[in-house]
Order: structure tokens, then sequence, then C-alpha cells
């Protein structure tokens, strides 16, 4: 005899459909996530070829003397010296050309070093003749062009941008200054760490994210987005040899450790982890842990005659160096550091290490600009290609034609997907120059003539 409907085989059956159901659903949701987890993060650019001119930007009747250029997301800023010495600065979207804004800054009397795009903001740095000349540094509100706030700063001043703060490092009054970016105000004071001779020289260095070396690079390999990821703390190296971490939002000193580095020596610091190399002969280099007090790790010892030039990261706990031998450009190498083992690239007359994930880009300037990228088994995945090749994101590179100039000419580009070194032909940027260049992940800006040009290399 059947059981009746409802009975206890129904259920029984409808327990085990429920079952495999939220089974299944959950395995999705594990695919999914690994899926996620496990993405490129960075893919090849979908390349525009040729290269399309999105819009021309004015700058005024005359030939600038100089124009600098910054670009942050859809937001782009452009800047340029007027005849009476004020400097006049342009916000653009970057997505179509349109001008947002245009004010004029400074006085008459004022040279012009650059700007530089913020969350929310552009600042503006005027130019020094020395050391201790007095400038300004001006802050303006990216929606609208109005200025938030100023500060006079001294030639020799450094300034480091956090996502809240404004690092000053001031070395007429040999302290640290965190300043609010929203309105200038002074968050907090550290005094720099002194010698035996009461001597307060000091060097400052971000401690950087993945996140901001996933982004867009100057030239030199510098993040343009530092703030990305947790990038709030700063290591600072004292008259003392000391070492400091610091929390730029609190001014909180996380942790200090004696005797750690000379103001001479190579320091990076990544992550969770230091790197000093010492500025000597058969240098050594050491990690210390930035989470605690141990004691460091020598990871490479340098054979004789062998000096450090250049230090980032270029993997998962791994750093690469660049090393020249006796003081001949043609010996350079890429030493890729782990805890286990080093490895030797050549890289001769290199001078600049740009990183890219677990790729490393090594760049020479003489005697022509060209490139080698090196692939995380130090395979040349692109060799020796001419100009100069600057980072887009962890995945890209755009490659101009020939070295970077304050003159214009028309400047052949490519793009490079990092993962297979192919090259991309793109087409020419006409008559700007290239030395005031700008980009994202889509667009490039260049200061021209008598105005700016923006043009789209990648889809969006």
């Amino acid at each position: 005899m059947s059981p009746p409907p409802g009975g206890p085989g129904v259920f029984r059956r409808r327990a085990l459909w429920i079952t495999l159901g939220a089974v299944l659903a959950l395995a999705g949701v594990s695919v999914a996530a690994v899926l996620y987890l496990t993405r490129d993060r960075y893919p090849a650019l979908e390349w525009q070829n040729p290269v399309a001119e999105v819009e021309r930007i004015a700058a005024g009747q005359e030939r600038p003397t100089d124009m600098f250029t910054a670009v942050l997301g859809d937001h782009g800023y452009l800047a340029h010296p007027l005849p009476d010495g004020r400097l006049e600065v342009v916000a653009i979207d970057t997505r179509t050309g349109g001008q947002r804004w245009r004010r004029q800054v400074g006085s008459s009397t004022q040279r012009w070093e650059r700007i530089v795009a913020l969350p929310g903001a552009v600042a503006v740095f005027a130019d020094a003749n020395s050391s201790d000349t007095p400038r300004d540094l001006i802050v303006l509100d990216g929606a609208s062009g109005d200025r938030r706030w100023d500060e006079p700063i001294r030639g020799d001043d450094d300034v480091l941008f956090a996502e809240n703060v404004a690092v000053l490092v001031d070395r007429t009054l040999d302290r640290l200054v965190g300043l609010r970016l929203d309105d200038g105000a002074e968050a907090w004071t550290l005094p720099n760490p002194r010698d035996e001779y009461g001597g307060a020289r000091t060097s400052v260095y971000r401690v950087t994210t993945d996140e901001a070396l996933g982004g867009p690079a100057y030239p030199n390999g510098a993040p343009r987005d530092p703030w990305r990821g947790d990038a709030r703390r700063i290591v600072q190296v004292g008259a003392d040899r000391s070492v400091r971490l610091i929390d730029t939002d609190t001014k909180t000193v996380i942790r200090t450790r004696a005797g750690a580095a000379d103001l001479d020596d190579l320091v990076m610091a990544h992550g969770d982890r230091l790197y000093v190399a010492d500025d000597e002969s058969r240098y050594q280099l050491l990690a210390y842990d930035l989470t605690s007090d141990a004691k460091p790790e020598l990871l490479y010892t340098a054979g004789d005659g062998r000096r450090p030039e250049a230090l980032v990261p270029c993997g998962e706990r791994r750093v690469c160096l660049l090393e020249v031998a006796g003081g001949d450009a043609k010996t350079t190498e890429v030493v890729a550091v782990t805890e286990e083992r080093a490895e030797r690239w050549p890289a001769p007359e290199a001078t600049v290490l740009v990183p890219l994930g677990e790729h490393v880009l090594a760049r020479r300037t003489s005697p022509e600009s060209a490139s080698t990228l090196f692939g995380p088994d130090g395979r040349a995945v692109l060799k020796d290609r001419d100009g100069v090749a600057v980072r887009i994101d962890a995945g890209n590179l755009l490659v101009f034609a020939d070295r970077l100039s304050s003159v214009e000419d028309d400047r052949s580009v490519a793009g490079v997907p990092v993962s297979s070194g192919t090259v991309v032909e793109l087409g020419q940027l006409k008559d700007v120059r290239s030395d005031t260049c700008s980009w994202n992940t889509t667009v490039v800006v260049c200061g021209a003539d008598k105005d700016y040009v923006l043009y789209r290399f990648a889809e969006q």
C-alpha cells in the first residue's frame, strides 16, 4: 500500500533535496570565492589602437615656460605659470576632457615645481632657489578649486601625502608635522631623534602597499597614488641610527629599533617588513619585522666591491636589488633575494627598478634609454626595448619612444601587457612635451605648445 500523501517518505525526500540544494549553493559560493581570490587583479588592457585624441584644453595665448599635469582616477589637473608669475590650475574630467574649473594661485615672485593629485584635492608646490629658501605649499579643493589651505615650507623640506594627512618633514625645526588634508590644521608634531652631538638629520620613507605599487607610477617607479591600501605608516631613520615606525593618522610611534640604519643606507619598507642595505662594499641586506621586535634576518651578503643602487619589492617575501661592481655600470645586475636564495639577472647600465608584482622592470638611460622586463623566474619577458617604459598598473606598461623631453615633438607610444611582454604599437602623441605627461589606466594627458592634449590609449 502506498504511503499517504505527506507521509514520512515525502518528508525524507524533501529534506534530502533541501540538503542537496544547500550543499550545491555552498559549493557555488566556494567556487565563486576561489575564482575571486585567484583572479588576475591586473589583466591585460584592451588597447585603443591607434590612440585617440579626446580633447585639447587651452593653456593661454603664449607658450608657457613650464607645464605640469597630475591624474587621479577621472580627475585630471593641469597647471602652467601665467605671464605675471602666478600659476593657473585647470581641473578636467579625464573621461571627456571637459573642464571642471580654472583658478589662479600664488604671487608674481614665485616659480613653480610640481602639482600632486590627492583624494579630493590637488597640491601645488612653489619652487625654491636653495635648501633654506621659503616657498609655498597650496592645497586646492578638487571639486570647486577653492583654496583649502596653504603652508610655508622651505626648499629642502619634504612632504609625504597619506589619505588623511600630509606629513611635513621640517628640516629647519627638525621635526615631523602632520597636517590635516581637509583644512591644513596641525594634527600632531614629533621631534626628530638626535645623535650624541645633537644632530637631527633624518630620512623618512613610506611603508608601501601592494595596492599602491599596483597602480600608476612616476617614471622613477614611485607610486602616483601612495595612499592606496592601508598606507598610514611611515618609517623614520634618525641621526642616532634609530628607526621608528609611525602611524600618520595618530602620530603613534608603533615601534622603535636602535642601531638599525644609517642615513646613507638604502632603505625600503613594504607591507610588514623593513629592508636595509648598508652603504658599504660587500654590503649586507637585512630584513626587519615591522610587527614585532624580533631580531633582523640576514637575507644576503654581496661580494667584494659590489654596491646596491636600488631596492624594490618584487613578489611575496622577495625583494630585488640593483647591484654594481666596482662602479662599472656595465656590470649592473638585478639580484632577486628571498629567505632561501639569491638569483642574479644581467641588467647592464640599468639605473632604475620599477616593481610590477612578481615582475620587475630594469631601465637604463645610457647610452640610449631602454627597458628590460624580467619575469618571476628571471627570464627577460621584454628585452632592451628602446624608450622609457612606465607602469600603468601592475599588469601593464606604457612605453614612450626615446627619452622624455620638455620640447614638443611627436612621441610614439606602445602598450605592453606584463604577463606576455607583447608590444602593441599605439601610434603617436602629437606635438607633446613628453616629460609633462600623466596617466591612469585608460588615458594620458600631456602639455603641448599652448594647450594640453588628452589621449585615450585603452578602453574603459
